[in-house]
């Protein structure tokens, strides 16, 4: 109760204090604070996967990155997979 009552009394203050600045024209214009960007930027925002341990059939390992730091991680297993599936292929059979 004592929590309630001591927020509705500052919200009245706060109600009080912006009236009396409308009512006074000497004061001086207030600009409206607006906010500096609406939606952040995707490619920060923070993303979680769960993995599956080996050699569990339960159990899973979560892990979070960035969305830029899951692209470099993508792009990273793409090109090594690739490179390996490249080279073992050029490779020469038993010599």
């Amino acid at each position: 109760m004592r929590i309630s009552t001591s927020l509705f009394s500052l919200a009245v203050a706060g109600l009080m204090a912006t009236s009396a600045l409308a009512a006074d024209p000497a004061a001086p214009a207030v600009a409206p604070v607006v906010a500096a960007s609406a939606e952040p930027d995707r490619m920060q925002q923070t993303v979680c996967r769960k993995d599956k341990v080996i050699g569990s059939l339960v159990a899973t390992r979560k892990t979070c990155h960035t969305r830029a730091q899951w692209a470099y991680i993508d792009d990273t297993n793409q090109a090594f997979s690739r490179d390996l599936a490249d080279n073992t292929r050029s490779r020469s059979n038993g010599n």
